[in-house]
């Protein structure tokens, strides 16, 4: 909560890509890459997934630098870094949520804010709040489910949920066919 530059003293991020470089500006925490290849997009894919406290870490991703490796969202839980530079086109970013919140540790922090100006390329793809309120318990369904709710009821609520979104991935099918100026767009805030 002090400083998300404190970070650094416990945590580095390791970014795996297939491509020749990351198109963010990752300067500012410690960083380093790696490779994937199919001998590590599993260990890798697993690790993005481990969640301290819940889940073990992955250890020694091959063709990374040895380690634990852990979720991501302890240090990037939503990104506050810059993306690709604008000359170079725009980003869609699809997000469950219109808030965006640097790190897992910053969730509860709601003075905390990631920089704007960041997102000044970034298309910022969200559900509307009605969406999310037609929802079963007017919520994007999450891990606390398993705790709140008893089997059958979340599965039922989840299913009803993968069947509106759907739906909803047809909307945005057929978004993609029509003019910027008839699709609600605004500013990031």
């Amino acid at each position: 909560a002090a400083s998300r530059k404190r970070l650094g003293w416990f945590f580095e991020r390791v970014v795996m890509h297939a491509g020749e470089s990351s198109f963010f500006d990752l300067s500012g925490f410690n960083t380093r890459y790696g490779k994937l290849q199919p001998d590590n997009v599993r260990a890798s894919l697993l690790a993005t997934g481990s969640i301290p406290m819940v889940l073990e870490g992955i250890r020694n991703v091959p063709g990374a630098p040895s380690g634990t490796y852990r979720d991501g969202g302890i240090t990037d839980y939503h990104f506050d870094i810059p993306f690709c530079p604008s000359e170079q086109g725009l980003v869609l970013y699809p997000h469950f949520s219109q808030r965006v919140t640097a790190g897992w540790f910053d969730k509860s922090l709601t003075w905390r804010k990631v920089n704007a100006a960041y997102y000044d390329n970034v298309l910022l793809l969200t559900p509307s709040r009605s969406f999310v309120e037609s929802l079963p318990f007017s919520k994007i369904p999450d891990r606390k489910d398993f705790e709140k709710m008893d089997t059958d009821t979340r599965l039922k609520a989840w299913a009803k949920v993968l069947s509106v979104c759907h739906r909803l991935a047809d909307d945005f099918d057929r978004l993609l066919g029509r003019p910027l100026s008839e699709v609600d767009v605004r500013p990031f805030a």
